[in-house]
């Protein structure tokens, strides 16, 4: 990045900002910065900015988007939630931008997979087939196991026990931030494969990958999708039905629904055995409800 001055934007004061004072010549320069706490400013100015009018900020969405890319965390995290004002006002502004976007939800950070998410959620909303460009970049998140994974805390390794609380409350937030993010990620994808199914077909066989997966958001997503595909076409994902069988002994009720709605897109009687087996056993009155009625109406 290379900045057209020494430190644009120095006079500004962040908690009062003029917004008639802003040069827009300025504001880029500041985002284009060699210093990181000069691009930082100049993401919070453009968060101001767009609390007051979205039109001023609007051009500068794909600066924006460039500073997602910033090897400084801060600062990705400030364009991010200037971007998010934007979002709150005008979900279409940012629709040019998710490439950058999807590259947040890959972060190892998970506070800041969460700010990409959200965005992309924003998008989706509104524009969900924007967001298919993207989808194998989606996928591929979804498919890494959780940053926040395992039992190993570094708590363990401190003696002090304020030290120690502190840690552990910071681990549960950002187990959290890692679960919200994936969860929406994961309706992201859902969006944009209902938008434009057969645009996603090549994704069969990652989906079906993921359709056996322990995590019980990405596996229920991974199966809706499947399903959305199959009832597009369904020769599409017959040569992934095995995860699907294997989904009905799922412990997750919303798995087992999945896969039963899965079925009943293709029309075969040779599903018609294992939703039978379903409707006899399942704990679910509602599940085995579903699974009898999908028996049946294959049957037909």
């Amino acid at each position: 990045m290379t900045g057209r001055s020494d430190a644009p934007l120095e006079g500004v004061v962040l908690d009062d900002v003029d917004p008639e004072s802003i040069e827009p010549t300025e504001l880029r320069a500041a985002l284009e910065s060699e210093r990181s706490l000069v691009r930082q400013r100049g993401a919070r100015v453009c968060a101001t900015l767009a609390a007051d009018d979205v039109d001023r900020v609007r051009p500068f969405v794909e600066d924006l988007g460039a500073v997602l890319h910033d090897e400084n965390a801060g600062v990705v995290q400030t364009a991010a939630s200037a971007l998010q004002e934007i979002a709150a006002i005008d979900a279409d502004a940012i629709a040019p931008i998710v490439d950058d976007l999807a590259a947040l939800v890959g972060s190892d950070l998970p506070s800041i997979q969460l700010a990409g998410a959200r965005l992309l959620a924003d998008v989706a909303e509104e524009r969900p087939a924007d967001c298919v460009p993207v989808f194998g970049d989606l996928l591929a998140g979804l498919a890494d196991p959780p940053v926040t994974a395992g039992d190993d805390s570094y708590a363990a390794h401190v003696e002090d026990r304020g030290t120690q609380e502190a840690i552990q409350q910071r681990e549960r937030e950002s187990q959290e931030y890692e679960q919200h993010a994936r969860q929406l990620a994961s309706n992201v994808v859902i969006a944009a494969a209902n938008a434009r199914p057969a645009a996603v077909t090549e994704h069969a066989e990652t989906l079906a990958d993921l359709a056996a997966t322990d995590d019980v958001v990405v596996r229920s997503a991974a199966l809706d999708v499947l399903g959305t595909l199959a009832r597009e076409s369904s020769e599409t994902v017959r040569p992934y039905t095995a995860v699907a069988v294997a989904a009905l002994d799922a412990e997750a009720s919303v798995v087992r629904a999945r896969a039963i709605r899965l079925f009943g897109f293709f029309g075969d009687e040779e599903y018609v055995e294992p939703l039978e087996r379903v409707a006899a056993s399942d704990t679910d009155e509602e599940i085995a409800t579903f699974a009898a009625e999908t028996a049946s109406f294959l049957t037909r």
